[in-house]
């Protein structure tokens, strides 16, 4: 349940992305590292062979997030532990075609008040991000006395009982699969996903912003339910105010869709960036400034958002 709601919502940075970091000769060799470890999981029938379990959903320019159960699994590491770069803890896929395509990792990092974000990979370019699992339910649940006495109930069996209290967890991701990420191998999103799965060439992405990219995740049949549900089930927004938002969305990807078929990347991004802005200036005339902050509250996940944090879309 608690994963499941902090994927429900990510940070929605807009515009162009910063230019990627430069990679250190050492991070290049642990990201070498990471991909040899997880080669094996480009064919996801391994995966599945092996016990991985999915939480969360296939959240927009990101993928779903896969854990092993157990402690042969994936691990969630505490503050001071190193890493082992053969041990990610999670596996991200993301459905293309129908199929299930490895598009890199992630490792957790269980922290405490005060602690501060992990080390990681040599260098700076790792852009380490934190969910907190009291402020996220504190948030989500603040009107649903008994969900969040159970949710309270998950934090004291799983965090408070171990003595050590680290309810926040940060987490880097590390694009080390199939889709190369226009943004650098540790960017919290990567671009190319929507491309990817509207079946046009990837190239077209280094073009483009991330709110073009958001635009095209609306396209598909699925995508203004992963963009919008997760998110407006935190805000506790009323059922009018979804069915308002999911017409703003249709409207969006019909805008987007007739100018897929041009295969001109330049005007397939301006038009996606075009509707992606009307859908999120609708999200931010339709919601509450406490159903945003409400949202906002799930995630530290990448720069604040413009316009009163709105964030949507994990």
């Amino acid at each position: 349940m608690i994963s499941a709601l902090l994927l429900a919502a990510a940070a929605a940075p807009h515009g162009h992305a910063q230019p990627p970091q430069p990679i250190p000769a050492a991070a290049r060799q642990q990201i070498a590292t990471v991909e040899a470890a997880v080669a094996r999981y480009a064919d996801f029938e391994v995966a599945r062979r092996e016990g991985w379990k999915k939480f969360g959903g296939d959240s927009p320019l990101m993928g779903e997030h896969w854990y092993l159960p157990g402690e042969r699994g994936g691990v969630d590491y505490r503050h001071g532990m190193p890493l082992d770069l053969r041990r990610p803890s999670n596996l991200m896929y993301t459905l293309i075609g129908g199929k299930r395509v490895l598009t890199g990792v992630s490792f957790n990092v269980r922290l405490g008040d005060g602690e501060p974000l992990p080390e990681g990979f040599a260098g700076t370019a790792d852009e380490w991000h934190v969910h907190d699992f009291p402020r996220a339910i504190a948030a989500a649940l603040q009107d649903r006395p008994f969900l969040r006495w159970i949710a309270n109930g998950w934090i004291d069996a799983n965090y408070r009982s171990r003595g050590d209290n680290r309810g926040r967890v940060a987490m880097v991701h590390v694009w080390t699969g199939s889709l190369p990420n226009p943004d650098g191998p540790f960017a919290h999103h990567n671009r190319v996903v929507p491309y990817a799965k509207l079946g046009l060439p990837l190239h077209f992405a280094s073009g483009g912003s991330e709110g073009a990219a958001r635009g095209l995740n609306l396209v598909p049949e699925n995508g203004c339910a992963e963009t919008i549900d997760g998110a407006l089930w935190i805000a506790n927004a009323p059922a009018a105010t979804r069915k308002r938002l999911h017409a703003a969305c249709k409207a969006a990807a019909a805008h987007v869709r007739p100018v897929l078929a041009s295969r001109d990347p330049q005007r397939i991004n301006t038009m996606a960036e075009h509707g992606w802005a009307k859908f999120d200036a609708e999200w931010n005339r339709l919601l509450t400034a406490e159903q945003r902050a409400r949202i906002a509250a799930i995630t530290e996940h990448g720069p604040a958002a413009p316009t009163e944090g709105h964030q949507h879309g994990h």
